[in-house]
């Protein structure tokens, strides 16, 4: 159902993505490693949000499929 992500999600739910994204770009990673530099990313997410990494990993791959989807058009931003 990634179609319709950002359609039933709520502005609340939407900001809280928008959130733990922007942490997630101003977390430090390894510049070596591209797997290690997205899980380290992620555990800095969880860390400043009180989340467990499932959780701030379920929010972040929420956001960037809401961002295709608004690129696509299937959704209103």
């Amino acid at each position: 159902m990634p179609e319709t992500r950002g359609t039933q999600a709520t502005p609340e739910t939407k900001a809280e993505w928008e959130r733990a994204y922007a942490f997630f770009r101003e977390a430090p990673g390894d510049p070596y490693d591209q797997k290690k530099d997205r899980t380290e990313r992620i555990a800095y997410v969880a860390q400043k949000m009180n989340l467990t990494t499932k959780q701030a990993k379920r929010r972040i791959k929420n956001y960037e499929q809401w961002q295709k989807n608004i690129k696509k058009g299937l959704v209103e931003p």
